[in-house]
């Protein structure tokens, strides 16, 4: 049944996809070849015409419009024509209408392929004889300029250069002049005859002409028209090796944007934060554009969920699944803004609040075709214990051997010190066979990190084609990756592919079309089986291998156990599949009118597969006998509830979304000095999931993927209700918007502009009060350095005050404002159905409000050498969603409602300076700060457990959100070496109802401030970028070198060396913090709580205050040498080669507390590895 309810979704989400793909794929088609079939046409369309004493200009001009501009002319030429033209046509093909107007006139037309060309007579001797003219464009710096226009001057004949700035035209005239346009270059006029040979054109760059413009996905808008705040970063900035993610390869890039690594194995997710928290249940992460699209997660569930990740299957696989733009291929982006304050989001409505990350992709390029491969070939530096605080084997034994001789708790163990202890005193073994075992354990450390690591070799690849003309471009792109982690069993391999085309009907329509589809597949780690834990945790002193070289196992539990074993016999897979279809087309209907529609659709699917043989630990314990231990006809066997098989846990869901857009943009300048921008439209936006998970025993996936027979009771009568029947969990969740929204814009002579917005979004997310709630914001900006005042001055290039307000919504889509019933099974008493319920309606639910300030300054000065921005913000959340208690009498003790409120207050600098330039040199630097300080307003519901004190999950008024407490330690018992600790509040009421009453407060566990320092060094043809990132103001607990509050470390776990330096005898209280082993009185349990809840000193001791450390790092991020080929290496073979070499992580420097630790990831977890790379890159 189960195999067929998979087989099906697989069924479903295939057909799907190949319709969309069909669909897209003939929509390209028929929009590739429009443009050809339409012009070859043209010259045979048939028009009428009526003149009466008409010019011959207008004449002209109206047979070019009924031909859709198939006649090219010079308008000067027309012009000297004194002749007035009288015509009646009906039904006359277009050179025939041209002919006829022409008569009796000194000009001909001449057909020259699909153009009809109006020439003087005197270049028509009766044989038009044409010449072909090639050359080469360059700029200043002698590169060759692709998709340059070489336009004959007087009609609209001409080509474009291609990669290689060549260009090659075919004119029907002997001598004449060229023209040769660039965007952002002065425009050049070159003269020719049938006697010129190859043209060598340079063209200049013209400053004046390059003006920034601001992609905020609805809209472009003129740099020195934005009031928003806003960074941008370039591809050629972001390093790219194949090994890092989007979110990854943007920290340190972008002020006032955070971004946290939470664990260093292949394909887990990032944390990023825009401008602080404002929510506390919803999702924090920011909403990813692409291409004016909004982006879904390949999940229905918040990625804060990710950070509270226990010990379950589902979980494990959930980790694995990718963020929003995991299907992208970063050597497809051109660049990536990241809008911040309300001016600049406020557009997107209640999607706004968090911050939104535009990427604009690549696009084709005019000119003939260009070819483009990237690859990269890295490896990683393998896992050691180099850098990880434990202890070799003999500093393991001297632990047990003092814990047993003081008289620890020691549990009766199997393997290391005590296990061969007390074989020895209950004479199982000889003195000298005690000696002799002691020795030969301290002699054994097991490098589990040479067992269970490896030095991976990764690999990607990426290869483009682009080109097109004035009126089409295409480009066209695949990626494939294989990236290995350092981790035996982790990788991830990702297929991508992409399709952009763009194309302009009769100069005033614009048409874009986009396919895409990517295929990504992660192998990782079972539920409990993760290879970091283990070699940092598992006792040097247990070897892997016996003697014989076999597997070597020791008891776990009751049950036989051995690392290598496990990670045979279980897996963890994740195949994510994604296609996306994205048009658009822009209608400029006139001067100032634009009429602009876009279309976005969007399948994916995940199906994430968690499995544990038979042979495997976790299914002996299942089982409750080793794998064969007893035959069919035992009791044990019989009374097993799974006697055969292991587990599979399945996970899968379906994603379709859909955008749909129509506005309205009117643009108009008035007087030279009055600029107008106006835009207004409405959007219709759908998100829906389908899936389901469930886990299933008696899997035997060596035997063909197949299932055994789970009994449904044993001989002795018991049901087996746990594995013989499961129950599936099915997730069907949409979320549907309609929204309108309005943009108006006023600048006056380039020196002030007025920014205004508006948005109202409605969705069935809301509760009925509040279906739609508008949000708006207003912006000014002052361009100092465009007064009139300013001119005559050449030290201040640019200088711009910008101030905005405005509000910015988040929707929690994870808390619903309706009734959510749950049915139960058959009650066996009625016969009937039993039903409770997992959400009371609450029908006042709104999305969460969040206004905001923002004050900012760009600056410019020594000839654009130093440049930069500075902003300070203000962000009030209201209306945010908390849990808070309610009368009994509604049936639950609490529920979600809006009454919180969060505040974020802060500030971020970037500049970019250029100390050294020379002809052969070059020195940037580029910096990023930024600085946060958040702080939550109202109360919310409390709870009195230590627990969420200490792990950051406590909301409370006047702290940060992240805050977390610990206990107070007063020092060590100078009797036991036992901690000791300020309780004295602990005892009352209050303290029962808020655990913060007796513990102190220790910071948050978010950082407040960031740096981020990106260098490059040029000289010639050699590059040299490095990148620096520097995280403070947040804290951390250290891991306790104890396993648990009252006993002593298992033999089977290794220790910290902090163990080296506990407290052995009076007097040590002095020199350290660090308690005694768990002996005697110094581990019973304290009762400081009003509710006789017992407290275990070690428990405490690890919660305490002495165990914070500030969490501050230096990262040394990346740094590349790169080499661009010398042109007379490749000339012939290639445009451009450029080798580079990457490190990446090569450096972190941290606070010594951390012993080597990771800072940056979750204590505990497996940290970033260093990574070696080798890259290239080839333009044909």
């Amino acid at each position: 049944m189960k195999k067929n309810c998979k087989m099906k979704h697989s069924r479903m989400f295939s057909v799907s996809c190949k319709l969309l793909l069909a669909s897209g794929f003939i929509l390209l088609i028929g929009i590739m070849f429009a443009p050809t079939i339409a012009r070859g046409q043209q010259k045979d369309k048939l028009i009428s015409l009526k003149l009466d004493g008409e010019s011959v200009l207008d004449a002209i001009q109206k047979i070019n419009r009924q031909s859709g501009n198939s006649i090219s002319y010079k308008k000067e030429e027309l012009e000297k024509e004194s002749k007035r033209v009288t015509v009646n046509l009906k039904d006359a093909k277009v050179l025939a209408a041209v002919e006829t107007v022409l008569k009796e006139t000194r000009l001909v037309a001449i057909v020259h392929g699909d153009v009809i060309l109006i020439v003087p007579r005197q270049m028509n001797t009766g044989t038009v004889k044409s010449i072909t003219l090639k050359g080469f464009v360059t700029d200043q710096n002698k590169d060759p300029m692709p998709g340059v226009t070489v336009k004959l001057v007087g009609v609209s004949l001409g080509t474009a250069t291609n990669a290689r700035g060549y260009f090659s035209i075919e004119l029907p005239i002997q001598q004449g002049t060229l023209e040769f346009t660039f965007v952002g270059f002065k425009n050049k006029r070159v003269a020719f005859s049938e006697k010129t040979d190859t043209l060598r054109v340079v063209l200049e760059e013209d400053v004046k002409a390059i003006e920034e413009v601001v992609v905020t996905g609805y809209q472009a808008i003129k740099e020195k028209a934005m009031a928003g705040s806003y960074s941008k970063v370039k591809a050629e900035e972001l390093v790219m090796t194949g090994n890092e993610t989007i979110e990854s390869m943007l920290q340190g890039k972008v002020p006032g944007m955070v971004v946290i690594n939470q664990s260093g194995l292949t394909g887990t997710r990032q944390k990023v934060r825009v401008r602080g928290t404002s929510t506390l249940v919803g999702n924090a992460e920011p909403v990813w554009v692409v291409d004016g699209i909004i982006q879904e997660d390949n999940l229905p569930f918040e990625t804060s969920e990710l950070g509270a990740i226990g010990d379950s299957n589902l979980d494990m696989m959930k980790d694995f699944i990718g963020g929003a733009v995991s299907w992208l291929n970063p050597n497809d982006i051109e660049d990536i803004t990241v809008l911040k304050d309300a001016s600049a989001t406020a557009i997107y409505g209640v999607k706004a609040a968090n911050g939104v990350i535009l990427i604009t992709t690549k696009r084709g390029e005019r000119g003939s075709m260009s070819v483009n491969y990237s690859g990269s070939f890295s490896t990683s530096q393998k896992m050691n214990y180099k850098r990880q605080d434990v202890m070799n084997s003999k500093e393991r034994v001297d632990l047990s051997r003092e814990a047993f001789s003081r008289g620890a708790r020691v549990g009766k163990e199997t393997v290391g010190y005590s296990a061969l202890a007390y074989a020895y005193l209950e004479r199982k073994i000889s003195w000298e066979e005690f000696n002799t075992g002691v020795k030969k354990l301290e002699a054994t450390n097991t490098d589990w990190f040479d067992i269970l690591y490896r030095t991976p070799f990764s690999q990607s690849h990426s290869l483009s084609f682009s080109g097109g003309n004035d009126d089409a471009t295409y480009r066209a792109s695949f990626g494939y990756s294989n990236v290995k982690n350092t981790a035996k069993g982790n990788e991830q391999e990702t297929y991508t592919g992409s399709l952009n085309t763009s194309f302009i009907f009769w100069k005033k329509l614009t048409v874009t079309a986009g396919l895409s589809g990517s295929h990504v597949k992660t192998q990782a780690f079972a539920a409990g089986v993760d290879p970091f834990n283990y070699a940092i945790n598992t006792s040097r002193v247990i070897g892997c291998f016996d003697e014989e070289g076999e597997l070597f196992y020791y008891t776990k539990g009751k049950y036989k156990y051995n690392i290598i074993n496990e990670l045979s016999n279980s897996n963890n897979e994740n195949t994510t599949k994604s296609l996306k279809l994205n048009l658009s087309a822009r209608w400029r209907f006139s001067e100032n009118f634009t009429l602009a529609a876009t279309l976005g659709g969007s399948t994916s699917s995940y199906f994430a597969e968690s499995w544990f043989t038979e042979r495997s630990h976790k299914i002996a314990s299942v089982r409750g006998y080793e794998f064969g231990e007893y035959g069919a006809t035992t009791t044990e066997f019989q009374n097993s509830f799974l006697p055969y098989g292991g587990m599979l846990t399945t996970s899968e869901s379906r994603n379709f979304s859909y955008t749909a857009r129509v506005q309205f943009e009117y643009v108009q300048l008035l007087k030279g000095v009055h600029s107008v921008n106006l835009m207004a439209g409405i959007e219709s936006r759908s998100n829906e999931y389908d899936g389901y998970s469930q886990t299933n025993w008696g899997y035997m996936p060596d035997r063909g993927k197949t299932f055994t027979d789970v009994p449904l009771e044993t001989p002795a009568g018991k049901l087996n209700t746990m594995y013989a029947r499961t129950k599936p969990t099915i997730t069907d969740k949409v979320s549907n918007y309609v929204s309108y929204y309005a943009t108006a814009s006023y600048m006056y002579d380039n020196r002030y502009s007025i920014n205004l917005s508006v948005r109202g979004d409605g969705s069935n997310t809301f509760g009925k009060t509040a279906k739609f709630q508008p949000v708006w914001s207003a912006g000014l900006r002052w361009n100092v350095t465009d007064e009139h005042w300013m001119a005559d001055q050449k030290f201040v290039n640019t200088l711009a005050f910008v101030a905005s307000l405005g509000y910015q919504g988040n929707v929690a889509e994870n808390i619903s404002p309706d009734f959510i019933a749950k049915v139960l099974a058959v009650d066996s008493k009625t016969g009937e159905y039993q039903m409770t319920w997992k959400s009371l309606p609450n029908p006042d639910l709104k999305w969460e409000k969040t206004f905001t300030v923002n004050l900012g300054a760009n600056f410019s000065i020594l000839g654009n050498k130093l440049n930069g921005t500075f902003n300070w913000y203000y962000k009030k959340t209201v209306d945010v969603i908390t849990s808070a208690k309610v009368p009994y009498e509604t049936g639950t003790t609490s529920m979600y409602v809006n009454d919180g409120e969060v505040s974020n207050q802060g500030w971020d600098l970037s500049f970019t300076v250029i100390p050294i330039r020379t002809k052969d040199f070059m020195w940037s630097l580029g910096t990023s700060f930024s600085g946060n300080s958040n702080n939550v307003k109202s109360e919310v519901e409390k709870n009195g457990t230590w627990k969420h004190a200490t792990d950051g999950s406590i909301a409370k008024a006047g702290y940060p959100v992240g805050s977390f407490w610990a206990f107070k330690f007063t020092g060590l018992d100078p009797e036991n070496g036992g901690p000791l600790f300020d309780l004295s509040r602990a005892n009352t009421s209050k303290a029962a109802e808020d655990a913060t009453e007796y513990m102190i407060y220790m910071g948050t566990r978010e950082p407040t401030f960031t740096v981020g320092i990106n260098m490059v060094f040029r000289w010639k043809r050699f590059s040299f970028p490095l990148n620096f990132y520097i995280s403070r103001g947040n804290y951390e607990f250290l891991d306790s070198p104890y396993e648990n509050g009252y006993e002593m470390l298992s033999e089977f776990k290794n220790a910290s060396n902090e163990l080296n330096d506990r407290w052995r005898e009076p007097g040590d209280e002095t020199r350290t913090n660090i308690p005694s082993i768990p002996v005697g009185k110094n581990c019973q349990p304290l009762y400081p709580f009003e509710n006789g809840v017992a407290l275990y000193p070690l428990d405490a001791w690890q919660y305490s205050d002495v165990r914070v450390v500030n969490a501050w790092y230096i990262r040394f991020n990346d740094f590349r040498f790169s080499y661009n080929l010398p042109d007379k290496w490749i000339k012939g073979f290639a445009k451009s080669v450029a080798l580079s070499c990457t490190v990446t992580n090569p450096l972190q420097i941290k606070s010594k507390d951390f012993k080597g630790r990771d800072p940056e990831v979750a204590l505990g977890s497996q940290p970033r590895s260093q990574n070696f790379s080798f890259g290239i890159n080839v333009s044909f």
